[in-house]
């Protein structure tokens, strides 16, 4: 009877239990089912102590990787796979990630404002539309204010091939910037000292710099310059620290090295763990090569496939290290790509509906949060915007939602975007967190 009662669902379970004690006593126990539902009831895992941001720029399709749509006009021809639940398969290209499906959670409808590039990738980093006046912190260095520092010499927050549009730390200044590092083969570059300038003679030069700047620094004694100082010396103590060495791939064994792939996103996703694995928070790998206008199947394959096999690896790399629950998997795009297939063999931007993934941490696998219609175009149901998905990120690493950030010029924001309640006139969160990921 256990065995049976553990395979119901909530509500079924519920009627199974008042069926038999109606059988055998002849009376209700509904008070009491209650107790017992709510003591059986699934509670949210400690939260995660790191994230490792994957962001596929570019526009990923997801038609031909999360949420295909096999044997339909939209559908092209990519074919699905079974993940082992009933209704659900991913790509053909993800055969790695269907196997494991039980370690990820994915969202099938999430929808973006818009369909250009720059600003669809600052919207779904920071949860704000693109401002003149104003830049927003990333979710790096919201981690950093919300939750301190994460580590005493090495960076909060580390960007790995981000390019030069990253939002980084926003208005929070550049002490909440993100180390951003381009090739993550290279190690962390200008790292130590030039060829010619021994340890003495830079220390010389730094003591006549900060003489050069005592009476600006005496003179202008704002939060901007104290930050930007503060920013100074921490980049000075990293490259004295012994910690350094988190950054080189190359104390790596060369088989591991092979089983995340060659690729500088497989590289990326192994400094990532290199790097939360000594303790710091957010990282960001980015992979570009998805703005897929023309020949879409002749580039998905490799496209898909080093994702596939990178990120297997990862989830497999932490299990053994005992951090994947400790670790929160965060994989976006910017926006997806049009159901449509144009005459170029490819597909267009679109706004209108596409998929994320979660893992790790608090996240509960195998399952799909909404849906998209049969076309592919737009939610079917429980549509995700962007600070919706934010909030379960904060959600599930114990950041909170409703503590408010000003801006130098005073204006209030929060981590999963913002309103006035009008009965209130109180800042409340504009996103609410994806609660089914947690249960």
């Amino acid at each position: 009877m256990k065995k049976e009662l553990n395979s119901l669902d909530d509500l079924s379970r519920r009627a199974f239990v008042e069926r038999t004690a109606k059988a055998a006593f002849g009376l209700s126990l509904m008070p009491f089912t209650d107790q017992v539902m709510a003591q059986n009831a699934t509670t949210v895992g400690k939260p995660a102590k790191h994230i490792i941001y994957m962001f596929m720029s570019g526009g990923m399709t997801h038609m031909d990787t999360f949420d295909p749509k096999p044997g339909t006009e939209n559908g092209g021809s990519t074919q699905g796979i079974s993940t082992g639940v009933p209704g659900v398969e991913l790509s053909e290209f993800l055969p790695n990630l269907a196997k494991n499906f039980k370690d990820i959670a994915v969202v099938r409808s999430m929808q973006q404002l818009t369909a250009d590039h720059r600003g669809a990738s600052y919207w779904m980093r920071t949860g704000y539309n693109r401002r003149a006046t104003i830049i927003h912190p990333c979710l790096g260095a919201w981690g950093q204010r919300l939750l301190g520092k994460s580590h005493e010499v090495l960076p909060s927050s580390v960007v790995i091939g981000g390019g030069g549009l990253h939002p980084g730390g926003g208005f929070l200044g550049p002490t909440y910037a993100p180390l951003p590092l381009g090739d993550p083969n290279g190690g962390l570059p200008n790292s130590t000292y030039a060829a010619d300038v021994d340890e003495e003679l830079f220390e010389t030069r730094y003591d006549m710099m900060n003489e050069f700047n005592k009476a600006f620094d005496s003179k202008f004694q704002n939060d901007e310059v104290k930050a930007y100082n503060e920013f100074y010396d921490n980049a000075l103590n990293l490259m004295s620290s012994e910690d350094l060495d988190v950054f080189d791939l190359s104390k790596e064994p060369q088989e591991k090295r092979e089983k995340y792939g060659d690729s500088r996103f497989a590289q990326g996703l192994l400094l990532a763990k290199r790097l939360v694995s000594n303790g710091i928070r957010f990282v960001e790998v980015v992979k570009g090569g998805w703005d897929m206008h023309n020949d879409l199947w002749t580039a998905i394959p490799q496209r898909a496939g080093e994702l596939d096999q990178a990120i297997s690896a990862l989830i497999e790399d932490l299990k053994a290290e005992g951090l994947f629950e400790e670790t929160l998997l965060v994989l976006t795009t910017e926006f997806g790509r049009t159901p449509r297939i144009n005459a170029n063999a490819g597909r267009d931007h679109h706004s209108a509906c596409f998929s994320a993934m979660l893992a790790g941490g608090p996240i509960v696998g195998g399952q799909v949060y909404g849906a998209s219609d049969e076309k592919g175009h737009a939610p079917a149901e429980n549509v995700c915007p962007q600070v919706d998905f934010n909030a379960t990120i904060a959600k599930a690493t114990g950041m909170p939602l409703d503590e408010v950030i000003y801006s130098p010029s005073g204006r209030p924001f929060l981590i999963a975007g913002h309103r006035k309640d009008l009965a209130t006139d109180e800042i409340v969160p504009r996103g609410a967190p994806i609660d089914q990921f947690f249960s």
